[in-house]
């Protein structure tokens, strides 16, 4: 059965000589066209077809780009309009260089400078601050000139408050929370870290303090670098603190109010090594192996090691020994496939590393006065 394509809804005129109605019109019953027609219209009426949406559709691009482009400039010339008849311009005063300096202020912020040529032949105008004697770009006519002024003072205002607040920010912390000390902070220390913001100074500044998070570790890199390794009161990671200069350092970091310092426990540095080895080894098979609950939990059980959260640290140790065993013995066995067996490398190295921890803690002092942490 044939279908009987209907002609091309399209005019001759040209696209730029269409009013704005005429031209969305058609492109609508081009469209519409499209949607009943194209798949069965001839080879030429799809080329008219794409050519003459393709010429309306740029044509309608660029008005609105036009019609944007004329917003934007109407903006700008009312504001500044509302500048210039803000300024109030005074009795001029001549200058070392003969020209003619006005003083020019405002009701809100009093006296703000003055607008003067550059030299005394010049046809341009320019303004001076009052406050720190810097001047903008030179403008056409002396109006200008007090308005572009106006204007730098209410930015210079603005950035003003800005800083105020800033270093307010600065000064204030959560209720309950104090300034901590970099040379008393020490693994175990519950602290609240910055989310850093740049002051218009160019300093940096807390926006905001992060959650409470439990130290697990601490690096130093010279005197000024170091790196904070934190993790959440469930025991999960999060973002560590990078600290890469002295503006950084100088932010700081917040701990309670009344912080007394962590019982030391020497065992912790050991066994977050030793569990972290073993951790890298799990997560290799985990990412070669289908998850299992069991490898999972192995895992689990191994990150809280290594954060050294757990009750009873010796069984635990030992149920890592036990889990590593089996993961062993599972990808072992002749009968299972190759993509099984190629990574049997990482769980004998995971139980060896298992065995050798719990022998270490067994005979190891610092392990062996390892009380329950949780």
């Amino acid at each position: 059965m044939l279908t009987t394509v209907a002609a091309l809804p399209a005019t001759a005129r040209p696209a730029g000589r269409l009013n704005d109605t005429d031209l969305t019109h058609e492109l609508a019953q081009l469209r519409a066209w499209a949607r009943k027609h194209l798949g069965y219209a001839p080879a030429t009426h799809a080329a008219s077809y794409m050519g003459r949406v393709v010429e309306l559709a740029q044509e309608q691009e660029l008005r609105a780009r036009t019609a944007d482009l004329a917003a934007r400039r109407q903006r700008e010339r009312e504001r500044t309009a509302a500048f210039e008849a803000r300024a109030q311009i005074g009795p001029p005063s001549r200058t070392s260089n003969g020209t003619l300096a006005y003083p020019i202020s405002c009701a809100e912020r009093g006296q703000l400078g003055t607008v003067q040529r550059p030299y005394a032949s010049a046809r341009s105008w320019k303004f001076v601050r009052a406050d720190n004697g810097t001047s903008g770009q030179e403008c056409r006519t002396r109006r200008e000139a007090a308005g572009a002024l106006v204007w730098a003072a209410d930015l210079a205002a603005a950035a003003d408050q800005r800083q105020r607040r800033q270093n307010v920010s600065r000064r204030t912390v959560p209720a309950g929370w104090e300034h901590g000390d970099w040379n008393e902070l020490s693994v175990l220390d519950v602290i609240r870290t910055p989310r850093y913001g740049t002051a218009e100074d160019g300093t940096l500044y807390p926006r905001g303090w992060s959650d409470a998070a439990v130290v697990q570790a601490m690096t130093l890199l010279g005197g000024v670098m170091a790196v904070v390794a934190l993790t959440r009161p469930d025991g999960s990671y999060t973002d560590p603190l990078f600290i890469s200069s002295q503006d950084m350092k100088d932010v700081g970091f917040l701990w309670p109010v009344g912080r007394t310092r962590p019982t030391p426990r020497p065992y912790r540095e050991k066994l977050r090594i030793l569990m972290a080895d073993i951790a890298d080894d799990i997560a290799t098979v985990q990412r070669r192996l289908s998850p299992t609950p069991e490898i999972r939990s192995l895992a689990d059980l191994v990150g809280r090691l290594e954060r050294a959260q757990t009750p009873d640290l010796f069984a635990d140790l030992r149920r890592v020994e036990a889990g590593t065993a089996k993961l062993r013995t599972q990808v072992s066995g002749h009968e299972q496939p190759y993509e099984v067996r190629r990574i049997k490398s990482w769980t004998v190295a995971a139980h060896i590393k298992a065995q050798q921890a719990l022998e270490a803690f067994s005979a190891d002092p610092d392990f062996a006065s390892a009380a329950p942490t949780a």
